[in-house]
């Protein structure tokens, strides 16, 4: 595979998404080959993530690739520019799970999406779902598909904690008819969004946006290293991984030829230490929105004292976001395949309460570090100076690192478990 080395100068004047790559911000939606009208856009899977590949020839510098990046705000400052939301207590939160064990022990946290898909599909309401697994000839490299039958989207069961591009999928959407549920993190929520408005037939055939709850996405190097450090596994004799499932909080599994099982270890106190938290994407560390508040739907884990010790089976916690949102659900509770408990908005919160962005959370002296050192503006060296004064962790190294890195997207970092 091609190494890429961005130039040295790269000019902040450009209408296209390599000012994105090479400024290091790409977070591997997927989403510019889809709105490029020259099809100038490859993406590459890369040793370390997902990026995008210009060819700068047939480029037509149209802007469309920024427009619907999530990343692109980064090339001017740190805010992004969301909207107003409504008032948070407008929204209904549950505690959820599928009432069938077959669908809801193999998922990462009560089979609450896969789940919802099927019934939307039974009710006539949907054709599939935008999806991802790791299974072939080279699981480690996610694949993003439609699942359009019960067994495909089985397949898709559970989180991914690596690079995923789902939104490069919806280039086949556009040439597929039907009515299709896409599940992304926030980021490929937003692009989605941003898509939609440039390519309305988008708006019709996605007809629900189902958002993942992301503390940021692991390269698949931390993934590898853990198979073969952890595991003594050889990374080629794998043909399934299997991050989340049997049961909850869930094991990690890798299987091999013949569904062999090679590895076999905890999530907690295992996968969720060495994988999950490890080697992110820089654009991770500069995100203000962990919520998917593009989404209809907010999903996450009910990370608490009290689930960690008496819940077994999973349980997904869910925000409601959207009038779409709700009439979903509540069709999936009515029908009596979901079984459903009410929970607050702070309930729904103090699951993940490390990724609510407030004004004293150090993800603000991350984003500030970043800003110095990739675009020299110095206006934010007093919020960093302030950051190191507070001892906050503001990620100076690794955006250092990054920043020195040529060859970020392909390799270039070991990792170690």
């Amino acid at each position: 595979m091609g190494k890429t080395k961005p130039k040295s100068k790269p000019d902040r004047n450009r209408k296209s998404i390599q000012d994105v790559v090479e400024h290091k911000i790409c977070c591997g939606c997927g989403a510019c080959p889809v709105v490029c009208p020259a099809s100038c856009i490859k993406f590459v899977y890369g040793e370390r993530y997902n990026f995008p590949r210009i060819d700068a020839e047939q480029c037509l510098e149209c802007g469309k690739c920024l427009e619907v990046c999530p990343s692109a705000f980064l090339l001017k400052g740190t805010d992004p520019g969301f909207f107003d939301e409504p008032a948070k207590e407008l929204y209904d939160c549950y505690l959820i799970h599928s009432k069938d064990d077959g669908i809801r022990l193999d998922a990462s946290s009560g089979g609450f999406i896969t789940g919802l898909i099927l019934h939307l599909m039974d009710k006539g309401l949907a054709d599939g779902g935008i999806v991802a697994r790791c299974e072939g000839e080279n699981p480690i490299v996610a694949e993003s598909f439609i699942a359009t039958d019960k067994e495909s989207l089985l397949s898709a069961r559970a989180s991914k904690y690596a690079p995923v591009s789902s939104c490069a999928v919806l280039a086949e959407v556009l040439e597929r008819p039907g009515r299709y549920v896409f599940v992304g993190t926030p980021c490929m929520i937003e692009a989605l969004t941003k898509l939609q408005e440039l390519l309305p037939k988008l708006r019709e055939r996605i007809v629900l946006k189902v958002g993942l709850v992301c503390a940021g996405m692991a390269s698949r190097l931390s993934t590898k290293a853990y198979i073969e450090e952890e595991g003594g596994v050889n990374i080629a004799d794998v043909r399934r991984i299997c991050y989340r499932g049997n049961g909850w909080p869930g094991r990690f599994r890798v299987f091999g030829e013949n569904n062999k099982l090679l590895m076999d270890r905890p999530h907690l106190g295992g996968s969720l230490i060495h994988v999950v938290p490890r080697d992110h994407y820089l654009r991770c560390w500069n995100c203000l929105d962990h919520w998917g508040r593009f989404a209809d739907i907010a999903v996450s884990d009910p990370w608490c004292e009290e689930m960690v010790k008496t819940e077994r089976k999973g349980r997904s916690a869910v925000m409601v976001r959207t009038e779409r949102g709700e009439q979903a659900v509540r069709s999936a509770i009515d029908s009596g395949e979901m079984i459903a408990d009410s929970i607050t908005l702070q309930d729904m919160l103090g699951y993940n309460r490390h990724l609510v962005i407030d004004s004293e959370h150090p993800r603000h002296g991350w984003m500030a570090v970043y800003q110095l050192l990739f675009f020299g503006r110095l206006k934010y060296l007093i919020p960093v100076l302030q950051s190191l004064l507070h001892r906050k962790r503001i990620g100076l190294i690794t955006t250092f690192e990054a920043r020195l890195n040529r060859n970020y997207y392909e390799c270039e970092k070991r990792i170690k478990y």
